[in-house]
């Protein structure tokens, strides 16, 4: 058997696995993006898979249709740098281009976005999810720390003051927005300062989730020159005393939507539980529907949820389907 390698580095086009369908799931997934040219100290990314392409934008609306037809009423846009799409194709585009044209066609009921940097998130994006009736009002941040002194060592290219002045936009522009954030713990150099500045950011900000993981070296990256090394158990207890918070965020969120209408695509039922049908409102909410009030999986709802419990709301009240 012959084996064929190149230099991912001169990688020009995106490789798209033809899926037109993703049976068992409700939401599908589309990559429309790959590759990274940030280089942040703590990643191995740019160099395993090269640099930053995009799918044409023609190529995303005719498989955001074929997943579409194939019964899949949301799409997720998902790439490693998504908010890098479309500058390297010529002529250049951008990730709003696609959305607004998307939003024009009328292609899909529910997109979408995976994960988006800070940097990334316009004005002209912020007032298109506020106003959009298909683009999901959801965002994921990978903020990866709160102190502005380890973000620079991260080669993050903002600081905690930017972080936060666009998140209070974010929010009010759209206050129903769910705003969910990657934090690592850890980081060469996080002494007990940084680890409160980024406590007492998160503790601010209005976000809805956190996934929180400690740092784990990458052979190659620069980040494992860097001195300041952090012990195991403090990275163990920093990541729980922010998990700690996000459970509590994630629950404050939840429940500021008992009593009010919600848009949520039904999933199917929850493990262990012959009660409960699950499903996701558009700003990612996690939503408990009574299984003999609710219609078949894979269907999109209108629900007032009535309490709420672990993050999750509970709903036996359903005002019809979409």
């Amino acid at each position: 058997m012959s084996v064929f390698a190149g230099d991912i580095m001169q990688a020009k086009e995106i490789s798209l696995m033809s899926v037109t369908r993703f049976p068992g799931h409700t939401r599908a997934f589309l990559k429309i993006q790959d590759g990274c040219d940030s280089f942040c100290s703590y990643c191995i990314i740019p160099y395993a898979r090269g640099p930053s392409r995009s799918l044409p934008e023609a190529e995303v609306i005719k498989n955001i249709v074929k997943l579409n037809q194939a019964g899949h009423h949301e799409v997720v846009l998902t790439g490693i740098h998504l908010g890098n799409y479309g500058h390297d194709l010529t002529p250049q585009t951008n990730l709003l281009r696609v959305l607004e044209a998307v939003e024009r066609q009328k292609n899909v009921e529910r997109l979408r976005l995976s994960s988006i940097e800070v940097t990334e998130i316009s004005d002209d994006l912020i007032t298109f999810m506020a106003e959009s009736k298909t683009l999901c009002r959801h965002l994921h941040i990978p903020l990866q720390s709160g102190d502005s002194r380890i973000l620079a060592l991260m080669r993050r290219n903002y600081d905690a003051p930017f972080v936060k002045s666009l998140l209070y936009k974010l929010h009010k522009t759209a206050p129903d927005i769910g705003i969910g954030m990657d934090v690592m713990v850890g980081f060469p150099g996080e002494d007990e300062v940084a680890f409160e500045n980024t406590r007492q950011l998160i503790e601010e900000l209005p976000v809805s989730y956190l996934h929180v993981f400690p740092y784990s070296e990458r052979p190659g990256t620069r980040a494992v020159d860097l001195p300041g090394k952090v012990e195991d158990r403090d990275k163990k207890r920093r990541a729980e005393i922010l998990r700690t918070i996000g459970k509590k965020k994630r629950q404050a969120f939840a429940q500021l939507f008992i009593g009010k209408e919600l848009s949520v695509l039904v999933e199917g039922e929850k493990k262990n539980d012959q009660d409960w049908n699950k499903g996701f409102s558009s700003n990612y909410i996690p939503v408990m529907i009574e299984r003999s009030r609710v219609p078949a999986a894979n269907t999109i709802v209108r629900v007032v949820p009535e309490f709420v419990r672990e993050g999750k709301l509970y709903t036996r009240h359903i005002i019809r389907e979409q």
